[in-house]
């Protein structure tokens, strides 16, 4: 079984500018302090990445999809260049009042994933900013490394 190290995104990988909340373009892209180090020191513990994001809209006028994936892929060939690799990426493009099933706290997101394949749930963990990441690692099963919002990454040994 995988040991997996699910990581938010915005506010826990990448600066969250605010009001906004959204990375809108590559120039306001900003990896927060931390990251580099730890995403590689998981690595070498033999975790595998899984980012698992929610993009309030994303595809709409107000998050054109163009726009994520520019940032999304900038972010990805930073990481690489430091010698960083996500395994899977999940996102969840809707709005709050969707109430969609794949909407972090809720895991539909990774529900096949996790039917694919299988996770060693007690040394698997999640790192993130929000009471929702919590709850998406305790509806997981997993350990949950909370972060304050544009902070530095915590360490895990």
């Amino acid at each position: 079984m995988k040991k997996v190290a699910f990581v938010d995104r915005d506010g826990a990988v990448v600066y969250e500018p605010s009001p906004t909340s959204t990375v809108d373009s590559v120039e306001q892209l900003r990896i927060l302090p931390g990251v580099i180090k730890g995403l590689r020191r998981l690595r070498e513990q033999g975790y595998l990445l899984v980012m698992v994001t929610n993009q309030d809209g994303l595809g709409t006028r107000s998050n054109p999809r163009r726009n994520f994936d520019a940032v999304q892929e900038r972010l990805f060939e930073l990481l690489r260049q430091e010698g960083v690799e996500f395994y899977k990426v999940f996102v969840c493009p809707h709005f709050p009042k969707d109430k969609c099933l794949c909407r972090k706290p809720k895991i539909g997101m990774v529900v096949e994933f996790l039917q694919k394949e299988p996770i060693d749930r007690r040394r698997s963990l999640m790192v993130g900013d929000r009471s929702t990441d919590g709850e998406f690692a305790n509806n997981l099963g997993v350990k949950f490394f909370k972060m304050e919002t544009n902070g530095s990454f915590p360490f895990i040994v």
